[in-house]
């Protein structure tokens, strides 16, 4: 009898079970969410998304606009959370009009109006994101999600 209640006590302090588990995953989930997409870099004031939808849109730069739409399926690439986080991205980095300049009704934050469906709203890198975003000099890349793709 005295084995088993020792053996017990041992168990419970080596092994969490899986409600401890539980508890420390998603602890640790928690962490990554906050630290790693939700809170901009210091670096650059970016979360991931944006800077996968800038790159995206570098990749399919020719001076032109380009859809919405577009640039959401090409930012899939890099960014394996759906078409809506990145739509949501990109539309925030529209309305503040520094990296991205817009065309179409992108909605207006004053008055809470929401931006057009993507198929209707076009956009394309501004003058300032080609020339200091993308300078070599200030850009570090690393593989995508996958590992397929570099990606700043």
């Amino acid at each position: 009898m005295a084995k088993s209640k020792k053996a017990k006590e041992d168990y419970e302090h080596t092994d969490l079970g899986i409600g401890g588990q539980y508890k420390t995953w998603f602890l640790d989930y928690a962490s990554y969410v906050i630290l790693e997409r939700a809170v901009p870099a210091i670096e650059d004031g970016l979360k991931p998304v944006q800077r996968r939808i800038l790159h995206a849109m570098k990749e399919m730069d020719d001076g032109r606009f380009n859809k919405v739409a577009n640039i959401i399926g090409q930012s899939m690439q890099y960014h394996p959370h759906g078409d809506a986080s990145i739509g949501d991205a990109l539309v925030n980095m529209g309305q503040k009009d520094l990296l991205v300049e817009t065309q179409g009704n992108w909605g207006d934050v004053r008055t809470g109006d929401e931006a057009a469906a993507a198929r209707y709203i076009e956009a394309r890198l501004s003058k300032f994101a080609l020339e200091v975003a993308f300078n070599a000099k200030t850009t570090d890349w690393a593989l995508s999600y996958d590992g397929r793709k570099m990606n700043p």
